[in-house]
């Protein structure tokens, strides 16, 4: 939901990006190349792995979310605090441990 608010400002839309079963919060966005990067804190492997993982996906411009549901980017010792950096070419997304 604090996804889809977020995009719903910067878009002026409403629309979903991860309509996964779980917990999903603590987005973080950036834009890079036309195209806004959003990242979060996933619960979906929760039960199996009793680890939280990062997901991503990409919206572009009008709202399009290219991987629906997002992508595993990262799973383990996931904590809620992350962030996003995006150079002009490479991007960077660090997560602290949750141990």
């Amino acid at each position: 939901m604090i996804i889809v608010l977020l995009l719903q400002m910067l878009l002026g839309v409403d629309f979903s990006i991860c309509t996964a079963e779980s917990f999903q919060d603590h987005p973080v966005v950036t834009y890079t190349d036309n195209t806004f990067c959003v990242f979060w804190v996933d619960e979906r492997l929760f039960g199996s792995t009793e680890q939280y993982a990062v997901y991503g996906t990409r919206v572009t411009t009008d709202g399009h979310v290219v991987d629906p549901d997002g992508k595993l980017i990262y799973s383990d010792s996931v904590a809620n605090r992350f962030d996003v950096a995006f150079d002009g070419a490479n991007l960077l997304v660090v997560c602290r441990d949750g141990c």
